[in-house]
C-alpha cells in the first residue's frame, strides 16, 4: 500500500511534454533517427553507431557487448554491416561481435583492414577445419585476449563464408548453360599443346574457351617448405602413390571451385578425376605401388564426394589420342624432370586403360569394337567432320556420373608444326567448336532421350589387320595400333 501511494506523485513529472521531461531532453541534445539508434532487447539490434560510440570514448567495450549480445548473433552482426552505410574498414570490422576498439587495433596492425581479409584468411587456412584452429590464430598470432571474443569473430566469419557459397550455389542454374569439357590422354600425348595452341590462337575458339590446366604447380610446391608430390610419387611409387592420389583430387575439386565463375561458354579442363580413378589409379594398383587397403580407402570416398559436387562432372569428353610409342618420343623430348624414370612400359599400360575405359568393347564380333550409340535424330545433328569422332561413355565400368556423357576422339598421332601448319590447327579447332554445338544443342533438349532399339545407330569401329583405328567411311585414326591380342585380352578382363 505504501509503494502504490508514491505513483500519484511520480506520475506527473512522467507525463508527455511535461518540463521535466523537456528539460532533461534538452540536456541530453537532439536524438539520433531511430535507423541509427542503438535498439533495446538486450541490444540485439545495435547499429554501427553504438560501435563508433565505443570507439570514441575509448576503453575496451568487447566484453560488455559480448554480454550485452549474449555473445552476438550472425545475423544481428549483417544488419548492423548491412544498415550501418559503414565507409570505413575499421567501421566495418566494428560491426563484428567480439570486435572493439582494442581488438580492433590488434586485428588492423595485423594486416586486416576489413571483413573481406578475414573471410579470405578462413577459406585460404581454415575452411573445411576445425573452428577451434582459427580461434587459436585469432589469440596467438592477432593478440585477442579473451578466448569468447575470438570464438565470436570466427563463427560471424565462418557464417559469412558458408552465406557466400550458399549464393554461389543458389547462382548455378543459370551458370549451367557454360558447359565444361575434360580434356583426356596419355602423359605427352599433346594436352598442353593443344590447350595452348589450337584452344587460344584460333579464332574458331579464342573467345569461346576458357583453358583450365591441370594444377601441376600445386603438385610441385606444397606448403611453406615447398614439397614436391609430383616428383616423390615418381621417385618412390610405392610410398607415395596413395598420397599423391589423394592430393590430385584434392586439388582438382579446389581447381574446379575456382574456376566456376567464368564468363566463356566453354571451359576445358585438362583431364578430370575419372582419369584418376579409372585410368591412373588403376595402373599404380596394378604395379602394387597402392595396396588392397588404400584403393578400398580410396574408392568409399570416392562416390559419395563426386557425388555431392557435381562441378565435377563434366558435359562432354575430348579424348586426344596417339599411341605409346609417339607419346614416349615426346616425353624424351620435353624432358620435364619430374619424369625422368617413366618408361615406355608405363606408357603402354596407361594408353591400354585410357583405352579400355573410353572405348569399351561390346563383344560384337573378333576385331570390332563399338564405340557409340546415338540417337538417330542426334546423328542427323552431327557436322560430317566429327560424325564417325562422337559416341557416348556407357558401361558396367562406368562411373554412374559420366554414363551417357558423349566424348570426342581426336587424332594426336601425327607432329605437326602448329606455326607454320595453319591449317591444321584451325581444322582441329572446328571439331571443337562444332563438339560444343552438338552437346549445346542436346542441353537445351533435355526431354530428347537416348531411345533404344530401332531409334538407336551403333557404328562399329572396325581394326584391319594392319593394326590402326579407323572408323566407317574410311577416315583412319592413324594413332595407337591396337592388335586382336590386346582386343582378346581386355574382352577378358573384370571391369574395376
Amino acid at each position: 500500500m505504501h509503494r502504490l501511494s508514491l505513483v500519484p506523485a511520480i506520475m506527473p513529472a512522467l507525463r508527455l511534454g511535461s518540463p521535466a521531461l523537456l528539460l532533461a531532453a534538452r540536456r541530453r541534445g537532439p536524438r539520433p533517427p531511430p535507423w541509427l539508434r542503438c535498439g533495446g532487447g538486450g541490444g540485439a539490434r545495435r547499429g554501427l553507431l553504438c560501435s563508433a560510440e565505443a570507439a570514441a570514448r575509448g576503453g575496451d567495450d568487447e566484453a560488455e557487448e559480448e554480454r550485452r549480445s549474449g555473445g552476438g548473433s550472425r545475423a544481428a552482426a549483417e544488419r548492423r554491416l548491412r544498415g550501418g552505410n559503414a565507409a570505413a574498414g575499421s567501421v566495418e570490422l566494428l560491426a563484428i561481435p567480439g570486435v572493439g576498439p582494442q581488438n580492433l587495433r590488434k586485428l588492423v596492425d595485423n594486416g586486416f583492414g576489413g571483413v573481406g581479409q578475414l573471410k579470405q584468411l578462413y577459406r585460404d587456412k581454415f575452411f573445411g577445419k576445425s573452428s577451434g584452429q582459427m580461434v587459436e590464430f585469432l589469440q596467438s598470432s592477432v593478440g585477442i585476449v579473451h578466448k569468447n571474443h575470438a570464438q565470436s569473430i570466427t563463427s560471424f566469419i565462418k557464417e559469412s563464408v558458408d552465406d557466400d557459397l550458399k549464393d554461389i550455389d543458389s547462382s548455378k542454374p543459370s551458370q549451367k548453360k557454360r558447359l565444361t569439357f575434360c580434356v583426356e590422354g596419355n602423359i605427352s600425348v599433346g594436352k598442353s599443346t593443344f590447350l595452348q595452341r589450337i584452344a587460344n590462337e584460333t579464332i574458331e575458339l579464342r573467345d569461346l574457351v576458357e583453358i583450365v590446366p591441370e594444377p601441376i604447380n600445386k603438385w610441385q610446391d606444397i606448403g611453406p617448405d615447398h614439397f614436391n608430390i609430383l616428383d616423390a610419387f615418381y621417385a618412390e611409387p610405392h610410398r607415395y602413390a596413395y598420397t599423391f592420389q589423394n592430393y590430385v583430387f584434392v586439388t582438382r575439386v579446389m581447381q574446379e571451385r575456382e574456376s566456376q565463375g567464368g564468363i566463356k561458354p566453354l571451359r576445358l579442363m585438362e583431364r578430370s578425376v575419372f582419369s584418376d580413378r579409372m585410368v591412373f589409379v588403376r595402373a599404380v594398383h596394378e604395379a602394387n605401388w597402392m595396396n588392397e587397403m588404400e584403393i578400398s580407402i580410396y574408392d568409399s570416398w570416392f562416390d559419395p564426394v563426386v557425388s555431392s559436387l557435381p562441378g565435377l562432372i563434366p558435359d562432354g569428353f575430348i579424348y586426344l589420342r596417339a599411341s605409346p610409342d609417339t607419346c614416349h618420343k615426346r616425353m624424351m623430348h620435353r624432358k620435364r624432370s619430374e619424369e625422368g624414370g617413366v618408361t615406355l612400359d608405363y606408357l603402354q599400360g596407361l594408353h591400354e586403360k585410357h583405352e579400355s575405359w573410353l572405348l569399351p568393347l561390346k563383344g560384337t564380333g573378333p576385331g570390332v569394337l563399338s564405340v557409340s550409340q546415338l540417337p538417330i535424330h542426334m546423328e542427323g545433328s552431327l557436322p560430317p567432320e566429327i560424325r564417325d569422332r562422337v559416341f557416348y561413355l556407357e558401361g558396367n565400368h562406368m562411373h554412374s556420373g559420366i554414363q551417357k556423357v558423349p566424348a570426342l576422339i581426336l587424332d594426336c598421332e601425327p607432329d605437326i608444326d602448329f606455326n607454320k601448319d595453319i591449317e591444321a590447327k584451325r581444322q582441329y579447332a572446328r571439331q571443337v567448336a562444332e563438339f560444343f554445338e552438338f552437346v549445346k544443342k542436346k542441353k537445351e533438349a533435355p526431354s530428347e532421350q537416348t531411345g533404344t532399339g530401332k531409334d538407336r545407330m551403333n557404328p562399329q569401329i572396325m581394326l584391319p589387320n594392319r593394326g590402326s583405328l579407323c572408323v566407317p567411311e574410311g577416315n583412319p585414326f592413324s594413332g595407337s595400333p591396337m592388335n586382336l591380342d590386346f582386343i582378346r585380352a581386355m574382352s577378358s578382363c573384370p571391369s574395376t
